[in-house]
């Protein structure tokens, strides 16, 4: 067997060891913090809403139906659709809801904070206008942070998206990766997104507000929490159901948000001396860049070593580990493990390669992803 050949083998193992690592990881934190749930606290359901007209009655509907008692429903609006007249009504119909004008209108982060102003609840539950999680979710997830040693945890998700279109399918293989590498906390501390992310209220006093400048107010939380040294778990009980971004140009600037935003404040942690942010940034780099930088090593040697021997064993490392996961996920191998990873590789490359350069620029627009009405 050639030596490439080798390499392809090693590479399929390795990342397909690694991924069920991750799977195996996730499956241990869920049974261990299970077994030790108590008394759920009081809840507080949060949501910054502007214009979503075609979610947010069939979100608070569902939420209302499904909360526990006592649990109270927390929405800052700012809109400027029919998303008031819309809450106005709704604020007859359910006792539990609390509708607060937006007075700053200046993003997601600033009337989050706003929102944390106003809630009575012992755990705070970050949603977006479109995301529903059923009465199993939200009993199960609160009961956890009975516990003193969990603070926080952070929900599994899934779409509800009615068109299952190949963008969707894209993202879905997208985040079964995510799973097993990203949120599991597989090589680095835990990361999260805000939307499923219960935590206790007085954490978040704790650790101060969110930056209203901020682009990812889930990543400048995770830096807030990280300084505190409290980790998130992400725990794969009931899921929060949540619609991924429709079309191809809502993935890209919902891309180029998320790296825009985690550039600037990985590079703002480096200004203020963590230079294990400045590590991250380069094995990010050297994963997501290493065929461009094989070809100019390579060149620049004038020997071919690294694209014929490495890449290939490299490319088929990481095509396991992303595809492992979905076939755990979705149950059954389909034509998305050939076409996916070659799509979303290119992807992010260039999405962080234009977030690069945009976050050297002046403020950047919070790009809001459609919502399919429902």
């Amino acid at each position: 067997m050639s030596p490439t050949l080798w390499g392809i083998v090693v590479g399929i193992l390795v990342g397909a060891a690694l991924a069920l690592l991750g799977e195996a990881k996730n499956r241990w934190t869920l049974k261990r913090l299970a077994a030790r749930a108590g008394s759920p606290p009081t809840l507080s359901i949060v949501i910054a809403s502007r214009n979503e007209e075609a979610v947010i009655e069939n979100t608070l509907r569902t939420l209302a139906a499904h909360a526990p008692l006592r649990t109270e429903i927390v929405v800052v609006d700012g809109s400027t659709d029919s998303t008031p007249q819309i809450l106005a009504r709704l604020c007859q119909e359910i006792p539990a809801l609390k509708v607060l004008r937006d007075p700053y209108r200046t993003g997601k982060p600033a009337a989050l904070n706003y929102a944390l102003k106003h809630v009575t609840g012992e755990v705070i539950l970050f949603l977006d206008a479109d995301a529903r999680m059923d009465h199993a979710g939200l009993t199960f997830y609160p009961q956890l942070l009975a516990q003193p040693a969990v603070r926080a945890v952070y929900a599994d998700f899934a779409p509800y998206n009615l068109r299952k279109t190949w963008v969707i399918r894209a993202q879905e293989y997208f985040f079964s990766f995510a799973r097993r590498f990203v949120f599991s906390g597989l090589f680095w501390r835990p990361v999260f997104m805000t939307c499923g992310l219960f935590v206790r209220k007085d954490l978040l006093q704790e650790v101060g507000e969110f930056d209203p400048k901020t682009l990812v107010d889930d990543f400048d939380l995770g830096i807030r929490l990280a300084r505190a040294k409290v980790k998130v778990p992400f725990v794969r009980g009931p899921r929060c159901l949540i619609q991924y971004a429709p079309t191809l140009r809502d993935l890209f600037y919902q891309f180029l948000r998320w790296y825009t935003g985690g550039i600037r404040e990985m590079v703002e942690e480096i200004k203020n001396g963590d230079l294990s942010y400045l590590l991250l940034m380069a094995g990010l780099a050297l994963v997501i860049y290493f065929p461009q930088i094989a070809l100019l090593v390579d060149g620049i040697r004038g020997t071919w070593l690294l694209v014929p021997l490495v890449l290939p064993g490299f490319l088929a490392f990481l095509w396991a580990a992303a595809s492992v996961p979905s076939l755990l996920d979705q149950g059954k191998p389909g034509l998305v493990l050939l076409w996916a990873f070659p799509f979303l590789y290119f992807w992010m490359q260039l999405t962080v390669a234009v977030a690069f350069f945009r976050s050297f620029r002046g403020p950047q627009p919070w790009y809001k992803v459609r919502r399919e009405r429902g």
